[in-house]
């Protein structure tokens, strides 16, 4: 008797049968054949080692193309499956085709067993009384025809179990495959849902059969009441590797919102064009409301990130579409997790109508886009999958239409609501714990508005305006939308926090900045302000400068106002028409926004949840003026002030012009021109325009002071009456000009008399930003006064007219002469002398800021001789002097006629000639002395007479 010999088994064995197609490898761990005569048998190596026997099949399913259209489709095979079964010690397993097929008597190993027997989407079987049963031989009908090897999966035979009940469960059998190149009856996202859903339900096989040529399957899977799963149902049919039906519904959310839906995907195989694949989107949830109290929450659930500051509204409701037929998941995918909702065949992104409901009950109507993302998604995946959507909804301003108010403001004053052209959506996860969103059926996230496009009513309140009504609502003529962006330190911390700022203009390129240049009239007419808006403020309204120093509760003028010559094109904003503002007005506190240029829309209603009636646009500043001499004009004191006030309602009833009622006043100051020839102590100047009423200047003059060449004038102020009317009111399209007109008795000083005297001053303030303009006269060209000294006589006139520091115009002209006659009864004659010069003094009109002086004179003499009527003799004498300012010379023409007429006899001769002088200048010292000898010799001239 012979020992028997064991041969480790080491080596894969390959089990091909022809006849019922048998193509299985098999694996053995742990077990030896024994030698000898067949039959053979394989038994346990080691019996303290774990032994089994691993049964690997080809390929049991094909991913294949899913598309309409006769054309060869793109096909992948999937990967082995592979069964595991466990040898028990003294177990010993026939070494034979009938021995290795029959592994029915054998345990099931769980952990090693792997079944693809749907592409990409391996499956488990768990421990249970599962078994797999399959014939050992092949099966031959009566026909003649041999049936396809195959081993299928089931429960053992049992009277008290149905056929519905006979359902073997499967679990995952590992990670799904993510390199899918085409559409086919299950996406990437879908395999990935169903691996996770079946770590919480197995998915039940009615049927699973493997073979050479593929499996056969009907699987069902139903997690329908799971939260936090992206799948609810699955259904999966196929026949030979090859899909029958497959029938998946997703659970997902609409970004940015959040709006509950569901994907029905259903694929199924048609003789004419294979795989053809249907799909619709259902909206489950349509509304979905933010709570408005502190600690807001979203459907009873906490989770709204910075207590709901980076989403203004309360509500959202999509009114539809509310289902989509044949909606297009592929066409452009975000990751792996979600789509841009596309209806089949089409190349735009479907667009979604929703209703934005804010805080005070507005509506606002949105045109958006909306992207679907699957639900169950951890956080990592679903921050990647909002990371990527806002990567594309950032460049998108999505259409809308209405009022919305951006940040919470106490009280009823509406300061923060703009009117919306667009908005830019994204999305934020949800902070905190979200377990009890993903509990309630939410999305652990929620919608943020990343920008509004918006024409600002305060802007749009001081554009010159028409007889139509300015709607809030409406895209009425005005400014071009400007962009805003809620500022993040609100955002994150409330408006205290953020010194009442809420949202910063960012305009981007290439878009010009915003900026607020209203005009003079509807800025109270004194001051002329604009800047560059930055950043908006709950209650300073328009803000300009660095928002950070806004934020931080400092008003600082250098930074808030354009430079002159600012790139922007803005002017400094001016006081007065010449004033800069920016060098007057000194920082501070922000405080309550008295002391910084203060602009602010309000939304009047007949009462609560009425619809809006007017917008009220107040631009008010009370700035705090600093005290000294500014640019060498303005003289302020302690208490100088300036208030610039400015109201325009603009009813909404659609026919209505705005009203625009404007105040700006300026109080005790002075104003010195030209270094002090001229001086006015102001008590008050103030500018009024009202709704249906003429504009009004109130200048109040405390003083008028005259100096340098013009010092004689102040001595005229003691002959001043007190002016019996109040001041004369001039109002046109460019301005206003108030004045007084005095009259003065004749001045009798001695032999001099002055007569027809009229002293008038006036101030003008243009309506276009041109300077402030002061104008003084003594009578005028028309109506001079008139001067006589014993035999002499003569009128003039003198007038200025500065603004800015700077002549407009200086104009005097003084004519005087005198006459005398004697008769000696033989011989008779007369002398008269007249003359007078001409001065005007204005800026050149091709060099603005260059004064060029004219001067003018002429002398007239004119005698007459005349004896016994036989014999007349006249002489007239007339020169005319002009000075030239450019070349420095003065020319004169002199023309002297003489007529002489004796009896019946008479002649006349006339004589003209011209002279300049003044031209060059006189000789210079190196001219007079051209060398050393000619000096020397003059100075030895000069001490010889002293000598003598």
């Amino acid at each position: 008797m012979c020992a028997t010999a064991f041969v480790p088994m080491d080596q894969p064995v390959t089990l091909l049968r022809r006849e019922d197609m048998v193509v299985l490898t098999f694996r053995f761990t742990n077990l030896s054949r024994t030698g000898g005569p067949d039959p053979q048998s394989l038994v346990v190596t080691d019996s303290a080692l774990p032994a089994s026997i691993t049964v690997e099949f080809p390929p049991q399913a094909l991913l294949e193309e899913a598309a309409d259209g006769l054309r060869v489709k793109d096909g992948w095979l999937s990967g082995g499956s592979r069964l595991v079964f466990r040898v028990p010690p003294g177990t010993s397993v026939p070494f034979t085709t009938d021995g290795l097929l029959a592994w029915a008597g054998l345990p099931r190993d769980p952990t090693g067993t792997v079944l693809e027997c749907v592409w990409g989407l391996p499956l488990g079987v768990p421990s249970g009384p599962a078994v797999w049963s399959n014939p050992t031989q092949p099966l031959t009908g009566p026909s003649g025809a041999t049936g396809l090897w195959h081993t299928r999966l089931g429960l053992p035979p049992d009277g008290s179990v149905t056929a519905a009940g006979r359902r073997v469960p499967l679990k995952s059998g590992g990670s799904p495959r993510v390199n899918q190149p085409f559409d086919s009856s299950l996406s990437t996202g879908q395999r990935q849902s169903i691996s996770e859903a079946l770590a919480r339900r197995p998915l039940l096989a009615g049927e699973l059969h493997l073979s050479a040529l593929g499996s056969s399957v009907d699987l069902a899977g139903d997690w329908a009441g799971l939260p936090g799963l992206g799948v609810i149902s699955y259904q999966h049919r196929s026949v030979t590797g090859r899909d029958v039906a497959v029938h998946v519904v997703e659970r997902g959310y609409l970004l940015p919102f959040g709006f509950p839906c569901q994907v029905s995907t259903h694929t199924e195989r048609r003789l004419d064009s294979g795989l053809v694949t249907f799909r619709r989107l259902t909206v489950l949830v349509p509304v979905l409301d933010y709570a408005s109290a502190p600690g807001l929450s979203y459907a009873g659930v906490p989770g709204f990130p910075h207590d709901g500051r980076a989403f203004p509204f309360t509500r959202v409701c999509l009114q539809g579409p509310l289902a989509v037929d044949g909606v297009n998941t592929t066409a452009e995918p975000i990751r792996t997790s979600g789509f841009w909702v596309r209806a089949a065949g089409s190349t735009e992104r479907l667009v979604f109508d929703v209703l934005c409901t804010d805080r005070r009950g507005r509506a606002l109507s949105l045109h958006a886009p909306l992207a679907f993302v699957r639900g169950g998604l951890n956080a990592t995946a679903l921050a990647a999958v909002l990371t990527a959507y806002e990567q594309k909804s950032t460049g998108m301003t999505l259409p809308a239409a209405g009022d919305v108010e951006l940040a919470p403001v106490d009280g009823g004053a509406e300061t923060t609501t703009v009117a919306v052209e667009g908005l830019i959506m994204g999305a934020e996860p949800a902070a905190g714990d979200v377990t009890k969103l993903v509990e309630a059926g939410r999305l652990a996230a929620f919608p943020r508005l990343l920008g509004v496009s918006s024409r600002l009513p305060a802007l749009q309140a001081f554009r010159p305006q028409s007889s139509a009504s300015l709607s809030i609502a409406a895209a009425a003529p005005g400014p071009d939308p400007v962009r805003l962006v809620l500022d993040q330190t609100y955002v994150r911390s409330g408006l205290a926090a953020a010194g009442q700022v809420y949202a910063a203009v960012q305009q981007p390129p290439p878009l010009p900045p915003v900026r607020f240049a209203p005009p003079v009239t509807d800025s109270g007419g004194v001051a002329a302000l604009s800047q560059e808006v930055s950043g908006l403020s709950a209650t300073t309204g328009l803000v300009g400068g660095d928002l950070e120093k806004v934020k931080s509760g400092q008003f600082d003028p250098a930074s808030y106002f354009p430079e002159p010559g600012d790139p922007s094109g803005l002017l400094p904003p001016k006081l007065l028409g010449f004033l800069d503002l920016r060098d007057l007005v000194a920082g501070t506190s922000i405080g309550d926004g008295e002391g910084v240029p203060k602009v602010v829309t309000e939304i009047l209603r007949d009462g609560a949840g009425k619809p809006p009636k007017a917008v009220r646009t107040t631009m008010a500043w009370r700035p705090k003026l600093k005290t000294g001499t500014f640019f060498g004009i303005l003289t302020t004191a302690g208490d100088t002030g300036l208030d610039l006030h400015s109201t325009t309602l603009t009813p909404l009833d659609g026919h209505s012009p705005p009203q625009v009622d404007s105040h700006g006043e300026l109080r005790c100051f002075s104003l010195s021109f030209v270094g002090g020839i001229l001086t006015v102590d102001f008590t008050r100047l103030a500018f009024t325009s009202k709704p249906g009423a003429t504009p009004t200047l109130d200048a109040k003059v405390k003083k008028v002071g005259f100096g340098g060449d013009l010092r004689f004038l102040d001595r005229l102020r003691d002959y001043l009456p007190t002016p019996a009317n109040g001041p004369h009111y001039l109002v046109n399209a460019t301005g206003i000009e108030v004045g007084y007109s005095l009259g003065i008795p004749a001045i009798p000083v001695g032999v001099l008399l002055l007569q027809n005297l009229t002293l008038s001053s006036s101030v003008t303030l243009p309506f276009d930003g041109k300077p402030v303009r002061a104008r003084f006269a003594l009578s005028s060209r028309d109506h001079p006064f008139t001067v006589t000294v014993a035999l002499l006589g003569g009128r003039g006139f003198v007038g200025i007219t500065v603004d800015a520091g700077n002549i407009v115009q200086f104009e005097a002209q003084v004519e005087f002469g005198a006459a005398a006659a004697l008769d000696l009864g033989v011989a008779s004659g007369s002398v008269s002398i007249t003359a007078g010069i001409y001065v005007r003094i204005q800026p050149k009109e091709t060099e603005p800021h260059t004064l060029e002086a004219r001067v003018s004179g002429f002398f007239r003499a004119v005698g007459e001789l005349n004896v016994l009527g036989i014999i007349s003799i006249s002489v007239e004498f007339y020169l005319a002097l002009t000075y030239d300012s450019r070349t420095k010379v003065v020319r004169g023409t002199a023309q002297v006629v003489v007529r002489v007429r004796v009896a019946f006899f008479s002649k006349s001769v006339s004589l003209a000639v011209t002279r300049e002088f003044g031209n060059g200048g006189d000789p210079s010292f190196a001219d007079a002395f051209p060398d050393p000898l000619s000096w020397q010799a003059r100075c030895a001239a000069f001490a010889a007479m002293e000598d003598s």
